[in-house]
């Protein structure tokens, strides 16, 4: 086999697990993300005594190559099965979600162990000669690698390589820039006494400006003080998503307020520019021998944790093989 060097962009799920997978495998591997910390939208929001998952609140297992590592995860107790069933689902919907216990950023983080990681760089630019592919940082720095792997949100990646004159020179180039995102926002509130939303802890809604309620205190691991986690559905983040934060919040808390049970006392609002891929490429993830690039994560399949994780590993798989 020949050891290569291979340079992944974005520390999410997608990119750690094909990091650990190529490591693994004994090749070098490093990771760039302009993020503070790995982990992407699978985020835990940390301030005084408050606790919140404010990305992703759950992830499933349906591929039967996702279940090894969740039970790894789970004999390591970084993850926990949340619940089976939605308030008010059929019985036929029974479906395990797990999440990370003591946040969903306890994954990322464990994903992150052994792994050479630069957070808080940004790629500007890429150059690729010679077999050669240069990383080049807004801060001037630059990492050099023989295997590309490019995990962040589509259009990030697609602005990437066409400010780097390289997406004509891809061959499904067109197929990824016409992926489209849509719009999160999660408005994170804190109550001054227990909200009434019954076990497990969720809402899911079907109408009204907000699609998901979760009240993080029903999770394992986390604080027990009134956390609650609320995601607007897609058409409301985007309609406000130049809107005063205190108008945002105010429409919101006062449309749920009956479900809560409970007078908010803070809040703070995130808004996720990529929350989820709206129309994925039906394929695991996208390969360029010739160029030696890979692109995967939750643009791939669906717009899910375990596909872009399943993305990641795919992309790793791949290149393992091709490599040999």
């Amino acid at each position: 086999m020949l050891n290569k060097t291979v340079g992944i962009v974005g520390s999410g799920i997608a990119g750690l697990m094909c990091g650990q997978l190529l490591k693994e495998a004994g090749h070098s591997v490093f990771l760039v993300d302009k993020g503070r910390r790995a982990g992407g939208r699978m985020s835990t929001r940390n301030r005084e005594s408050w606790q919140w998952d404010h990305g992703a609140q759950y992830f499933t297992v349906r591929d039967q190559r996702f279940a090894p590592y969740i039970n790894a995860w789970k004999e390591k107790t970084v993850v926990s099965e949340w619940f089976d069933l939605l308030p008010g689902q059929s019985p036929e919907k029974k479906e395990a979600r797990y999440i990370g216990i003591n946040g969903m950023n306890a994954i990322p983080q464990h994903l992150s162990l052994g792994l050479n990681i630069y957070q808080s760089m940004c790629v500007e630019k890429l150059h690729y000669e010679d077999s050669i592919w240069q990383l080049v940082m807004k801060s001037g720095e630059i990492l050099s690698c023989q295997e590309l792997v490019l995990t962040p949100p589509l259009p990030q990646v697609v602005s990437l390589l066409q400010g780097s004159n390289l997406l004509n020179q891809l061959k499904e180039g067109a197929s990824l820039a016409s992926v489209e995102y849509e719009k999160g926002l999660s408005l994170l509130l804190v109550l001054d006494k227990p909200c009434t939303i019954p076990y497990p802890g969720c809402l899911k809604l079907e109408s009204g400006p907000v699609s998901w309620i979760a009240d993080n205190s029903q999770k394992e691991g986390f604080s027990d003080q009134y956390c609650i986690t609320v995601h607007a559905n897609p058409q409301y983040a985007d309609e406000t998503w130049n809107d005063e934060n205190n108008e945002v919040a105010e429409g919101i808390i006062k449309s749920i307020e009956p479900l809560l049970g409970s007078s908010v006392v803070d809040w703070h609002i995130h808004r996720w520019l990529y929350a989820f891929a709206k129309n994925p490429l039906k394929i695991p993830f996208y390969s360029d021998e010739d160029m030696h690039i890979s692109i995967a994560g939750d643009a791939f399949l669906s717009s899910r944790v375990e596909s872009a994780a399943m993305s990641g590993l795919s992309a790793a798989e791949a290149l393992i093989k091709s490599l040999k």
